[in-house]
């Protein structure tokens, strides 16, 4: 006898999957965003590039996240999960460039969410632990990082 509740299950789950795999699919790639400071009090510019990139590996999505500029140098390792139209990333260690350690393993770096405004994507910034060098940049929920590839 034929069960209709399983073949119903069945194809909810073949649907789901593939879309489960490009919401995934969608967060790869490189963001970066610069931080302008002007100058300091002897006149040193202050300027700070973020890059992050996401990527896949045999665990899930992984990111490194490679702060340089104006007093910093941090090279972060990460992991991300992606629920619904947000990218969560979440520090898992040190890469070999990194100069000052303040983070803990699992700690929330920040959140990435892909937003539409008509027919634009926008991506906002939810800083967690990690934060912008520049005070006027801390503002969780506005756009920071823009993908580049």
């Amino acid at each position: 006898m034929f069960n209709f509740k399983y073949a119903f299950a069945a194809i909810a789950l073949c649907l789901l999957f593939p879309a489960s795999a490009f919401s995934q699919n969608q967060w790869l790639g490189v963001y970066e965003f610069s931080e302008d400071g002007g100058k300091n009090a002897g006149g040193t510019t202050i300027f700070v590039t973020h890059r992050l990139e996401i990527m896949t590996s045999e665990d899930g999505l992984i990111a490194t996240i490679e702060s340089n500029g104006y007093q910093t140098s941090k090279d972060l390792l990460c992991k991300v999960r992606v629920k619904g139209d947000k990218a969560y990333i979440y520090f898992e260690g040190y890469g070999e460039n990194n100069v000052f350690e303040s983070f803990q393993k699992g700690q929330l770096m920040m959140t990435l969410e892909s937003k539409r405004e008509g027919a634009k994507p926008t991506l906002l910034t939810h800083w967690g632990v990690f934060k912008p060098v520049v005070p006027k940049n801390e503002k969780s929920g506005k756009v920071y990082f823009t993908k580049s590839s």
